[in-house]
């Protein structure tokens, strides 16, 4: 689409799409909708794009998303790793190689520093199908309002824009997020050398850390509770040397803190032509590693979908027989694991660390199926 302020923004004979939002899961919804042979601009609220946030789990699934949006060589640059559960001094209770993973599903868990995958993910859409400092006050039909007069027409709109989307309210209307009363801190350090990688659990806590690569270690440190700034040196003292050095060697105006949302999923959300991708979907916690990943393959069965099918009633009601399904899953599933790792009893924590070693690797690795895929 043209940008025009204060005017129409005008049809072309083309199919348009408008993707409202330019976070990870609106640039990869671009991307994959141009693949589709479909007009996509990327319209942005921010008159800049700043990447916010730290580090990134990306599961086998996500990556197999990034590489159908042609970022093989991009993903394939980054660290594999392998994971682990730990008790709070380190020791660890379950692990698994990056070999095993690979193995099993077909591709790699890497980590990513979420502004190199933003970074990378803008560079492919192109800055042409981008528009910055666009934001949407009103989406009716498949008419967009934006605050500074501009009016946009689409034959498929696309709400990528977040937890408090916009398009979601005009569109659902079910009001705000859920907040979980969890909390987390997310930082990214520089360290020299191998760390150990998985995740540190400790009295109502969570801790992990992954490797970014270039000497860049993600870490976090999650509870139940107010968000203050002070709580971080008050659980770090519960966790061993190796995690409490990396968290220490992040300069204090670095360190992230966010509440924890979700929403119950519904079993729609698409209307007309417009839907919802990603967090504007379906928020999840991030207990599972799985928010960017789903957001991503969103993206990518958006794409298949307009590309198979005639019309965009066809396509959105196929884009969310394949997503509606496996994203749901993944909230009740990351809400399960948060009440598995923030456990505040001492005797469910005594017994979840007995029996977690006792379970065969190959048993845990199943487990993970209905979210990484199983190749």
């Amino acid at each position: 689409m043209e940008r025009m302020r204060g005017n129409e923004l005008g049809r072309s004979s083309g199919r348009k799409a408008a993707v409202i939002g330019a976070g990870i899961g609106g640039l990869a919804a671009g991307i994959a909708l141009t693949q589709a042979g479909w007009e996509a601009t990327v319209y942005e609220a921010a008159e800049e794009l700043r990447p916010l946030g730290a580090g990134l789990s990306i599961w086998p699934n996500g990556v197999r998303a990034l590489r159908a949006l042609g970022l093989a060589e991009f993903v394939a640059a980054a660290p594999r790793t392998g994971g682990a559960l730990r008790r709070a001094d380190g020791s660890v209770l379950s692990e698994f190689g990056a070999e095993v993973v690979e193995e099993r599903f077909g591709a790699p868990l890497v980590g990513l520093h979420r502004a190199d995958l933003h970074e990378a993910l803008a560079a492919a859409l192109g800055p042409e199908r981008l528009c910055l400092g666009m934001r949407l006050n009103e989406c009716v039909g498949e008419e967009l309002r934006f605050a500074d007069g501009s009016v946009g027409q689409a034959d498929l709109v696309v709400g990528a824009d977040g937890l408090n989307s916009t398009v979601r309210a005009g569109l659902l209307g079910d009001g705000s997020p859920r907040d979980s009363g969890m909390v987390t801190f997310r930082g990214v350090a520089r360290v020299e050398g191998e760390v150990p990688v998985g995740e540190w659990w400790g009295p109502g806590t969570a801790a992990g850390l992954l490797q970014l690569g270039d000497g860049r270690v993600y870490w976090y440190v999650a509870y139940r509770g107010e968000p203050r700034p002070e709580a971080l040196a008050e659980l770090l003292p519960a966790f061993g040397p190796e995690l409490r050095e990396v968290v220490e060697r992040t300069p204090g105006e670095e360190v992230l803190l966010h509440q924890l949302y979700d929403r119950d999923p519904v079993a729609s959300w698409s209307q007309g032509a417009t839907t919802l991708l990603g967090d504007a979907a379906h928020p999840m916690l991030p207990f599972l590693g799985q928010g960017a990943c789903s957001a991503l393959e969103d993206a990518v069965a958006l794409g298949a979908a307009v590309a198979e099918k005639d019309s965009v009633a066809a396509a959105l009601a196929a884009y969310e027989q394949a997503r509606v399904k496996p994203t749901t899953a993944l909230v009740a599933g990351s809400r399960r694991a948060a009440g598995g790792v923030l456990l505040e009893s001492r005797l469910g924590r005594r017994l979840r660390n007995l029996v977690i070693p006792r379970i065969p690797k190959s048993m845990r690795l199943r487990q993970l199926d209905p979210y990484a895929g199983r190749a």
